[in-house]
């Protein structure tokens, strides 16, 4: 993808049609800009990280996060080099920072209907606010993803998702004393 290797400021619509295989007529058919498709980028990537496939019922609170920590994690490695150009871009243009944004309240707000779903099964701790924990839960995810693969750490990706629901599991206080998992 140009994007990815050239970077937003860099890319140019001629380049993107020719990797498209498609001619600038075409490209102005659908998109005005370059910035335009790239706003279609963001959001399509957005929805991967946050669309996970529903998890089979029988499917303990632990692995159902588990499950979703390594969606996450998959998924950002998968597209880890235009994230980095996401995040930057975020910076400069209010568009795509407002799709990151809506895009983690709308994945906020399902977490937070699962936190209360887990307390209301006395699986999480009824005094987290399921508010809170999403967006810091949610965050953390994000950042770690982030960091684990944009860095030169030596942090393996089995391990991240392991430790990432622990540190979730403890936050909200599963498996804590007088509750179970199953």
């Amino acid at each position: 993808m140009v994007f990815e290797r050239d970077g937003f400021l860099y890319a140019r619509v001629a380049d993107i049609c020719d990797v498209a295989g498609m001619s600038h007529g075409s490209f102005y058919t659908y998109f005005v800009s370059k910035e335009e498709i790239f706003r279609e980028v963001v959001d399509s990537v957005e929805l991967n990280l946050l669309t996970v496939d529903p998890a089979p019922a029988d499917l303990d609170p632990v692995e159902r996060i588990r499950t979703a920590n390594r969606h996450y994690l998959e998924t950002y490695k998968t597209h880890n080099k235009i994230m980095d150009v996401i995040n930057q871009v975020a910076t400069i243009d209010a568009e795509v920072r407002e799709t990151r944004l809506q895009r983690q309240e709308e994945f906020a707000q399902v977490i937070d209907h699962r936190v209360r779903l887990l307390q209301e099964a006395n699986f999480a701790d009824p005094a987290v606010d399921p508010a809170y924990a999403a967006q810091a839960l949610g965050g953390m995810v994000a950042n770690f993803a982030d960091f684990l693969f944009n860095s030169d750490t030596t942090f393996d990706l089995e391990t991240a998702v392991d430790q990432l629901t622990l540190i979730w599991t403890n936050a909200l206080g599963i498996g804590g004393p007088g509750r179970t998992t199953s």
